[in-house]
């Protein structure tokens, strides 16, 4: 995929979100330099009813163009793929904008659906998975260090 054609641009959706959001993280830094102003909740301008949950992500969140652009111009065609750096830059396009429009819809979630989301979240960690293992890498590593330096 290396040797392909570059097939990939940042797409309208991608650039729209990541300025409006810089544009905010400056109004916000600026508000905390002055002391003055409020926050304005981060909401998309173009975000539509957070109860319209079929399509919420249409158009601040839409994705269609990057997954056409992946599936059909980058890896549609084995005699002319794209390149590893238009995978690259579509995956970032396409789960940046997925993890935002996720972040969005848990804080509008109903009060049942946010009791089910964080249980299977703690049920998953309580059990030892995420923890443990984080605990067991960090004494690996430890363990790997006082190998190579002999102490």
């Amino acid at each position: 995929m290396g040797h392909g054609t570059k097939k990939s641009s940042i797409t309208s959706v991608f650039r729209k979100r990541v300025i409006e959001l810089q544009e905010r993280a400056r109004l916000w830094s600026l508000a905390f330099k002055n002391g003055d102003g409020y926050f304005k909740w981060s909401v998309p301008d173009e975000a539509k009813e957070p109860l319209d949950v079929p399509s919420l992500h249409v158009p601040a969140w839409e994705r269609n163009e990057i997954n056409q652009k992946y599936s059909v111009d980058v890896m549609g065609d084995p005699e002319s793929p794209g390149t590893v750096g238009d995978i690259y830059s579509l995956k970032i396009q396409a789960d940046f904008l997925a993890v935002e429009e996720r972040a969005y819809r848990t804080r509008h979630a109903s009060l049942p659906r946010a009791s089910a989301i964080a249980h299977g979240r703690l049920s998953g960690h309580g059990a030892g998975s995420v923890f443990s293992e984080i605990l067991i890498s960090a004494q690996e590593a430890a363990a790997k260090g006082a190998e190579h330096s002999g102490k």
